[in-house]
């Protein structure tokens, strides 16, 4: 009888040994698992973080588009309005010019 006993003990002694060895098995597997979907989980993300910049990037440049071309014709408008004004301002420059190097009654 403490034979059985003995024998039990060292039977449960087993199961218990084998019983750890699969739990221990078991959560590595599943640590294993959980690296590789965090691993997928932070590529996801990256690639979605990479196409949300790239597509606020472009929705800044065509949101800035409109800025520029206001920018851009309010120097050409400026161009010709400084361009218009020397034309004006050139016959009266000759003049004083000529008036200068002539003299006032044409003697030089």
């Amino acid at each position: 009888m403490a034979f059985d006993v003995i024998k039990d003990i060292v039977e449960a002694e087993k199961e218990v040994d084998n019983i750890k060895a699969k739990a221990s098995a078991e959560a590595e597997a599943m640590r294993a698992e959980a690296k590789v979907k965090a691993a997928e989980m932070i590529a996801e993300a990256k690639k979605h973080a990479k196409l949300n910049q790239e597509q606020m990037v472009k929705s800044a440049v065509e949101d800035s588009r409109k800025d520029v071309e206001k920018i851009i014709a309010e120097a050409a408008r400026k161009c010709e309005d400084v361009k218009k004004t020397a034309e004006e301002r050139k016959s009266k420059a000759i003049q004083a010019v000529i008036g200068k190097v002539v003299g006032i009654n044409g003697c030089s």
